[in-house]
């Protein structure tokens, strides 16, 4: 007992200091991601030339070619016009669309805001039902369960986004026609005024996600499965429930939390399939639809914000990890 103690008071503590140090840690590397994605974005769509020809037609006159590009400030060096874009973006001003010659933004909100609720509920559906399934099938070493589990779970990996969401429209849309088959409903109505709308698209996602967070799961409960503290657990007779609750879940979260919080960040950039099957507006449609007409200026800031929010969550998942693993809370890395 007085050798635990000991151990525990030579423990290092986290202290208001350290907590500081970390965050201030944290935030300078969030800084230098966030700069060097807004970088590279900018000058992979800069880099390919001017975008006038495409906007203005392949008749278009010389002087014409010259007047688009000092309108939109594309006779200026690149990096002058990275810095200028750049200082809009902290000033709110994302840029003029090339197609529409309206504000960026205009564009990207609407779209904005049905992608995020068709993230969000796909990302709970994935998780809700991924976690619990891989907590269920690797609670026991070996069992029916984990082996039709396992075969349903590499079966549904292997199918393509496309495919799933093709067999979905045929299946849930045209033969049973419980759902619209395509999300066009919202292209003039709120965000949720037409919930069906979502399901089919979120399905499709929330499929696709869900065997890798099984497996995963599975394979970290497997592990904790396996100690001795466990075992001893089992031998004194606590029951399966109890057993995953107390032992297996703390045990195997950390990973699956990052596992889940880099599944979150990855689904803002993989909607346009699911986006593009079912006619979404949202962002994965605008952005396929942009990239097409060489609309750079609507690229640009649709790139951006989801690099920003792949490392944004990225971070968080880590902050969260760190709060649920003691050793990783005390000692700071």
């Amino acid at each position: 007992m007085n050798e635990t103690r000991s151990m525990d008071s030579r423990r290092p503590t986290l202290t208001a200091g350290r907590v500081a140090r970390e965050l201030a840690t944290i935030m300078v590397k969030l800084a230098v991601s966030l700069t060097m994605i807004s970088l590279v974005v900018f000058i992979l769509t800069a880099l390919p030339g001017s975008p006038a020809r495409d906007i203005l037609g392949m008749y278009a006159l010389p002087s014409q070619i010259a007047a688009f590009n000092r309108a939109h400030g594309l006779d200026a060096p690149v990096m002058t016009r990275y810095w200028h874009w750049l200082d809009g973006i902290f000033h709110g001003n994302w840029g003029t669309s090339y197609e529409s010659n309206g504000p960026v933004w205009a564009l990207i909100e609407p779209a904005l805001k049905h992608s995020l609720v068709l993230v969000v509920v796909s990302w709970a559906v994935a998780v809700v039902v991924g976690v619990p399934l891989g907590l269920f099938a690797g609670a026991r070493l070996r069992g029916r369960r984990d082996t039709a589990l396992s075969v349903a779970t590499v079966t549904l990996a292997a199918l393509p986004e496309f495919t799933v969401a093709l067999v979905l429209i045929i299946v849930v849309a045209v033969e049973l026609r419980w759902l619209p088959v395509d999300s066009t409903a919202l292209d003039d109505a709120g965000v949720f005024s037409s919930p069906s709308a979502y399901v089919l698209p979120a399905a499709t996602i929330a499929l696709a996600i869900i065997p890798y967070l099984v497996r995963l799961t599975r394979a970290n409960a497997r592990e904790v499965v396996s100690e001795p503290f466990v075992r001893s657990a089992v031998l004194r007779g606590i029951t399966e429930p109890a057993l995953t609750l107390r032992y297996v879940l703390p045990n195997a979260a950390p990973p699956v939390i990052n596992a889940v919080g880099l599944q979150l960040a990855g689904l803002v950039g993989g909607v346009v399939v699911a986006e593009s099957v079912f006619g979404f507006p949202g962002v994965g449609s605008l952005l396929v639809q942009a990239a097409g007409s060489r609309d750079i200026p609507v690229v640009e800031a649709l790139v951006l914000l989801i690099g920003c929010a792949f490392v944004v969550v990225n971070v968080l998942a880590d902050l969260v990890v760190r709060l649920v693993t003691p050793r990783l809370r005390d000692v700071a890395r």
